[in-house]
């Protein structure tokens, strides 16, 4: 009878353990082309930060410990001309504020899983994860698999945004003339391979467009507080439209 619970315990759990892994592994993979897209993105931040007068060691724990790619550039930037740290701090607080609106989205999705799980996926949600995890959470996710999907796609852009750090800063300190190379269309980049995949929606594209408009009416508010607005009038409108996806 001990035998037979313990076979049904171990068979369970090794289940549970294939689960997470076809769910980490699919997350990673579909993750993929935002990775690629990243990777510029990523070492430009490297390259840029010894001519901002950033230590390669701070750079690094940068990379590390806030992982936050407009957020980064923004703090670099400030650094790099002595701002106050607290400045620092409220100034990346306000950048990050859409991260408040892809929390939002995500309630449903997430609803099933633990604190623990919410509060660690909370420091790994990007752009490009949320963007990933959005589309395939829309087209059917199982809910046994959303964590470790979450999980693939997050610790694969974390590993490259790392990576990408390093040789980025050894570009940066090894080649001369790094920041007049005209680099910044990584960042132009990185967002439009983000977008391309949600503009199958006529509620996406019009929430663009409407975005797009409003950003352009508010741009003279202080502190790119207009971006902020603008998503969230572009949000409220979208919702109203009726959704429909193009499969042709």
């Amino acid at each position: 009878m001990e035998r037979n619970v313990s076979r049904e315990k171990g068979s369970l759990f090794l289940s549970k353990s294939n689960t997470f892994r076809r769910g980490f592994l699919k997350g990673a993979i579909d993750s993929l082309p935002m990775v690629v897209a990243a990777i510029p993105f990523g070492l430009l931040f490297g390259m840029l930060a010894p001519t901002n007068g950033i230590a390669s060691w701070v750079a690094i724990a940068i990379s590390a410990f806030v992982f936050a790619g407009s957020a980064q550039y923004v703090a670099m930037g400030l650094m790099a001309v002595g701002t106050p740290a607290a400045l620092i701090v409220l100034t990346t607080f306000v950048v990050n504020l859409r991260h408040l609106l892809y929390a939002f989205a995500m309630l449903i999705p997430t609803k099933h899983w633990s604190k623990k799980q919410k509060v660690g996926a909370s420091f790994f949600l990007t752009d490009e994860t949320f963007v990933t995890f959005n589309q395939k959470h829309l087209s059917g996710l199982e809910p046994s698999q959303s964590f470790s999907y979450y999980a693939g796609s997050a610790a694969f852009m974390y590993l490259n945004w790392q990576i990408c750090t390093w040789v980025g800063l050894w570009a940066g300190t090894s080649l001369s003339g790094v920041e007049s190379m005209g680099l910044e269309f990584a960042m132009v980049t990185a967002f439009i391979a983000m977008m391309t995949p949600m503009l199958k929606r006529r509620r996406n594209i019009a929430s663009a467009l409407i975005a797009f408009v409003f950003a352009w009416i508010f741009k003279d508010i202080p502190n790119k507080l207009g971006i902020i607005v603008s998503v969230l009038f572009a949000a409220i409108i979208a919702s109203r439209i009726p959704d429909s996806e193009d499969d042709s």
